[in-house]
């Protein structure tokens, strides 16, 4: 399987899932480049597979962002703190329904094979993961109004 083929498919449909559910307009390109560390934001999901594929993906916000796709999300008036409340709800939600929606058309997946997905863990706090000496590590960058969005993807 090809590494990156996970990142450019969650990648496509993070941007239908920001654009169609949730409202906000995630431009069109994004990047995929192989680092030594990821630097995450306020607010992080990942999520880790295994079975015929193994690996953690990730999604990570600023806490702006996590307020947008909440706003965007609820209809009302809501107060700050359950906005930051709902945020990592909703970014858990947002990366555990768009990485299921692609997993059928992963390679792995059409060949037969069966991935395994954990519950979505929030981290609330930036900070950062190196990669060890034999990992992989992948991270996609899409923009929201000139924020960066982390997608991730290491094994």
């Amino acid at each position: 399987m090809k590494n990156k083929e996970i990142l450019i498919k969650l990648a496509k449909r993070t941007q239908s899932y920001f654009n169609e559910e949730l409202g906000l307009k995630v431009d069109d390109s994004f990047t995929i480049i192989n680092v030594d560390k990821i630097n995450y934001f306020e607010i992080t999901t990942l999520i880790s597979l295994s079975n015929n594929m193994s690996g953690t993906v990730g999604m990570s916000v600023s806490s702006t962002i996590a307020k947008k796709m909440v706003r965007n999300f609820i209809y009302g008036n809501i107060s700050e703190e359950d906005i930051l409340e709902l945020a990592s709800e909703n970014i858990a939600e947002t990366l555990n329904i768009t990485l299921g929606n692609i997993l059928k058309e992963l390679d792995v997946f059409k060949k037969g094979g069966s991935i395994d997905i954990s519950t979505p863990y929030t981290i609330h706090n930036a900070g950062n993961i190196m990669k060890k000496k034999s990992e992989i590590m992948y991270l996609c960058t899409l923009y929201l109004d000139r924020e960066p969005i982390y997608l991730s993807y290491f094994v």
